[in-house]
């Protein structure tokens, strides 16, 4: 008789090897079957943007996400024109350049002066970018409302959209524990009705909980308002940023997907939203570039009830060659539908330019450790 062969430790290494392979296949299809179906496009809708065919667009080298933070909250500065719908609190522009594996940001003040006209005849009632979203024409595809005003302002093309509510942040920093940030300065509220003022945070690094992030990015107490909130703002983007690179793992990042993902609509499936995962896990902070649209606070003759943010058209058109376009496929600035002083607008405090900044620096100068 035959006697059997020995079993190898090769043999062993490779069985142990492959059950793990197929361990690991099992637990991300079960992470995959958790959350796929949450996400959907929801009251966003379908995301059809219209483009002036005689404006080049950048072809493939760029792509385009439109990312929006949407506020319910009536009792925000009195809000009532937009009953029941969201507004757009945060307005971000993300575009990835596939030749150089670098990201450029840019922020757009919700407040951002926009005219009376939002598109199909529709009036706004502030004359504010924040609205456009809930209130435009397309009320069964409301991305469109905001993605077609960006077009007709910036020329600026958009391939795929998230929408996030802002509760969101604090469910997801709540449930993960919070996050390290620094905050540049005092954090005061103001109340509306009396002006009397409570310090919220301190300047300094903390270890901030949901609910304290939801008052640092709501927070407008500022001499300059919305400017001053969205730089405010890149230093919990920094944080956001860093905590996802360096901290989180495959089952932090499934444990966030399964707490936001009720709060998030978007038009990207499940294995796209992976695949940007997996492009940002290999992005160096340093070369995540963030700016800020160029302008100053006004109150336009059509809205005296409002104030809202004035854009500088030709300092815009700069930073949008510059930062957002290929070099040899500039837009001219007059090609931009933006309101300029032959319009009525005036900056009776000033045009604020901001030179733009990395996550990078944003968060090396963000302050002493925590211990």
């Amino acid at each position: 008789m035959n006697k059997p062969k020995p079993w190898s430790w090769r043999k062993t290494a490779l069985v142990a090897t492959a059950v793990i392979l197929l361990s690991l296949l099992g637990i991300v299809l079960y992470m995959y079957s958790q959350v796929s179906a949450v996400f959907d496009q929801g009251e966003a809708g379908s995301l059809v943007q219209d483009t002036d065919p005689n404006i080049a667009e950048n072809g493939d080298r760029f792509y385009n996400l439109l990312l929006l933070g949407i506020d319910y909250d009536e009792d925000d500065t009195g809000r009532t024109y937009a009953k029941d719908k969201g507004m757009t609190d945060v307005i971000l522009y993300m575009q990835i350049d596939r030749d150089t594996g670098h990201v450029n940001i840019l922020q757009i003040p919700r407040d951002t002066y926009t005219g009376p006209d939002i598109g199909g005849g529709v009036r706004s009632a502030t004359g504010k970018l924040n609205e456009v979203y809930a209130n435009g024409p397309d009320q069964q595809n409301r991305i469109n409302n905001i993605a077609n005003m960006l077009y007709r302002m910036f020329k600026l093309p958009v391939d795929n959209y998230v929408t996030i509510e802002m509760d969101a942040f604090k469910e997801l920093l709540n449930a993960q524990g919070g996050i390290k940030m620094y905050v540049p300065w005092d954090i005061v509220h103001k109340d509306k009705d009396t002006g009397e003022e409570t310090l919220l945070v301190t300047e300094g690094t903390h270890w901030v909980s949901g609910d304290t992030a939801e008052a640092i990015l709501r927070n407008r107490n500022y001499a300059q308002a919305d400017y001053k909130r969205l730089e405010t703002q890149q230093y919990f983007y920094a944080a956001l940023v860093r905590t996802f690179l360096e901290d989180y793992k495959l089952p932090d990042y499934y444990a966030a997907c399964k707490n936001v993902a009720h709060y998030i609509n978007t038009d990207l499936d499940i294995t796209e939203i992976w695949g940007l995962y997996a492009t940002f896990t290999e992005i160096d902070p340093a070369n995540i570039f963030i700016i800020r649209l160029p302008g100053g606070g006004t109150t336009m003759p059509e809205y005296p009830k409002y104030n809202s943010y004035a854009l500088d058209r030709d300092k815009t058109a700069e930073i949008l060659n510059t930062y957002f376009r290929d070099a040899e496929m500039p837009v001219e600035a007059d090609k931009l539908e933006i309101a300029t002083e032959e319009d009525g607008v005036t900056w009776p405090y000033g045009v604020t330019n901001d030179p733009g900044k990395t996550l990078g620096q944003v968060d090396s100068g963000a302050g002493e450790a925590l211990p």
